[in-house]
């Protein structure tokens, strides 16, 4: 039996409902687990409806959409993850865009800062948040810390950098994750326990031959698909995603049981 977990990144501020409902009106039953960030800034050429606020904006000031999670949530219908702080972008002197977490990494108050955040969201819509999810899937060494100390445990997989603390169940997890991509050729689907705190990867890939081979080896081995989508971006490109709804179509049809990012860590 596979659990199968939509992940749908930069839920904040700037989202509308309407949205939501639209990208999931095939589906309007599955409990997609949105990764939200509690005070956006303008991610730079990630969601659009965020360019040009230099602004920290909360979440919790668009009532509508708030108003809407928390029904969906008390309907069991979807589920709520944190995604960074701001999810804002530093530049280096050529350009290139470091993530909020890169960035973030040394200052004195991220434990603090993360902590902060996840209150927020758990009194914003009363609801426990147990899952951290990076901007743009980077994080490094302390980040993972912070996040394990505030009680969460993390979306996202293991870099070639070994970027966790070392441990016996760290090199475990990554000769495990790295011996999978290498010889299959996609990430480790599975959670990983590294004692402090669990993790469960989402593949951002989304093709339904790639989808439908992944899905086969988790049914294999008993063990979740996670999928890494951004309801801004199915907005815009409906056509992009037509293998992603037949391939979600096809495993519950296969026995694929419908679940919250959350519920992995239980």
């Amino acid at each position: 039996m596979v659990k199968l977990i939509i992940r749908d990144d930069d839920c904040n501020f700037f989202t509308r409902p309407e949205d939501l409902e639209h990208v999931y009106r095939s589906i309007s039953d599955f409990p997609v687990t949105f990764a939200v960030v509690p005070e956006v800034t303008d991610v730079y050429g990630g969601c659009p409806d965020t360019m040009n606020n230099t602004i920290p904006r909360s979440v919790g000031e668009n009532k509508e959409l708030v108003t809407y999670l928390k029904q969906k949530l008390e309907e069991g219908k979807c589920d709520i993850a944190l995604h960074g702080v701001y999810h804002g972008y530093k530049f280096d002197k050529d350009g290139k865009k470091i993530p909020e977490m890169i960035w973030r990494n040394n200052e004195s108050d991220l434990c603090e800062n993360l902590g902060r955040c996840k209150k927020y969201l758990e009194e914003t819509f009363d609801y426990p948040i147990n899952c951290f999810v990076a901007p743009s899937n980077q994080i490094l060494k302390k980040g993972v810390k912070a996040v394990y100390s505030n009680g969460m445990n993390y979306s996202g997989i293991i870099a070639s950098s070994f970027n966790r603390e070392f441990s016996l169940k760290s090199l475990v997890n990554y000769i495990k994750r790295w011996s999978i991509r290498l010889f299959l050729g996609f990430p480790y689907p599975g959670v990983m326990n590294y004692g402090t705190h669990l993790e469960v990867n989402a593949t951002n890939r989304t093709s339904y031959d790639f989808l439908k081979k992944l899905f086969h080896y988790c049914d294999k081995h008993d063990m979740p698909l996670a999928i890494n989508v951004h309801y801004w971006h199915m907005r815009d490109n409906e056509e992009y995603y037509k293998g992603f709804f037949d391939f979600i179509n096809y495993a519950l049809a296969h026995g694929a049981v419908p679940t919250r990012m959350s519920d992995c860590f239980k």
